[in-house]
């Protein structure tokens, strides 16, 4: 029953416990595409279809979404919707798409601990963490799905494809609840380590800088802006682990979650992280980049195929005993072999 025009709030179940919505599928679909069922939220009622699109899949651009939308999203009743079409709140959404062969990712996921309420993992960098428009088995859900058959296994948090590191996920509705609670309330502390160009002169330095989304093409790119012009109050400590030949290892501790915000903060300090394709060399390399591999010249700008940042540490309480963990994932061989191949001292590194 609809509560749209009641002041009072009914009890929502998790997303994850939610039926999924029913549709009619068109008979001019394939039978063996693949499908994609999405119900409109409120804060993007009145949004074009193709714009709607490019934000629920944020690695599309508008364009992308606009040629998908064109072809392949209709309504529940299987009525093809128009690129133009304005989504409304509660409204549902199926996208289709032919089934492909899906691109390899790495499926080496280490499991750093578990017991009977949780599982913390280190997760392989170019391994999504839950279904995409590219990707639909090769993902840390279906992986984590495979670990622990039967189960409802539920992650408390995520990661961008391309970053690799600690992962935290709930084994009982319980343990998931308290766990984003502590992701919400700023109760749980992360190190990340990052590769990037330059040689940082401070030992030790703050970034304290509202972000937002920016708005351009490229709709999931975040920017530095005041609070006054829509940022969101941004923090980031940042340390210098060691200096290379022309590069830098360093520590960031993120005291706000914002998306891309260590990405974003390094950039703004003038070190962006090497291979970072969005934010280290414009929006013309990004762009290049999204229907495959980069070309030779490409490559040999970004120096690695992905961007180098890894959640390397993070510190909560226990979702049951409330006992203080600490789970670390050592620096993966990619980034510890550029360290060596730039190597200027002997310094320690973190393992």
């Amino acid at each position: 029953m609809s509560t749209r025009h009641r002041q009072t709030r009914v009890y929502e179940p998790p997303r994850a416990l939610r039926p999924k919505p029913e549709f009619v599928r068109p008979e001019s679909v394939p039978d063996d595409a693949l499908s994609s069922v999405f119900t409109v939220k409120a804060e993007h009622t009145g949004h074009r279809l193709d714009r709607w699109l490019s934000l629920e899949l944020s690695r599309l651009t508008r364009s992308r979404a606009q040629r998908i939308v064109e072809d392949w999203a209709f309504d529940d009743r299987g009525r093809q919707l128009r690129p133009s079409h304005r989504v409304r709140e509660g409204e549902v959404i199926v996208v289709f798409r032919p089934r492909w062969e899906e691109p390899e990712a790495p499926r080496n996921v280490t499991v750093l601990f578990a017991d009977a309420a949780m599982v913390a993992v280190d997760k392989p960098a170019g391994l999504p963490v839950h279904p995409t428009a590219r990707y639909h088995q090769n993902t840390l859900t279906s992986v984590l799905g495979e670990r622990f058959p039967n189960e409802r296994v539920t992650l408390a948090h995520r990661l961008d494809r391309e970053t690799s590191g600690v992962l935290l996920a709930a084994r009982t509705l319980a343990a998931e609840r308290t766990l984003k609670a502590a992701f919400a309330g700023r109760d749980v502390h992360k190190t990340y380590l990052a590769l990037v160009h330059g040689e940082v002169e401070r030992d030790t330095f703050d970034v304290d800088a509202p972000m937002c989304l920016e708005g351009g093409e490229v709709s999931v790119k975040m920017c530095v802006r005041p609070e006054s012009d829509g940022g969101l109050a941004s923090f980031t400590r940042i340390e210098v682990i060691e200096r290379l030949a022309g590069f830098t290892l360093v520590a960031a501790h993120p005291e706000t979650g914002r998306q891309h915000q260590i990405r974003v903060h390094l950039a703004h300090s003038g070190h962006p992280i090497v291979g970072d394709k969005l934010y280290a060399h414009g929006d013309e390399v990004f762009l290049r980049c999204l229907d495959g591999p980069p070309d030779d010249e490409t490559a040999a700008l970004l120096h690695l195929p992905r961007h180098a940042l890894h959640a390397h540490a993070i510190s909560f309480a226990h979702p049951v005993t409330g006992e203080s963990m600490r789970v670390v994932a050592p620096l993966p061989d990619d980034m510890r072999a550029f360290c060596t191949a730039h190597a200027r001292s002997g310094a320690a590194r973190p393992e």
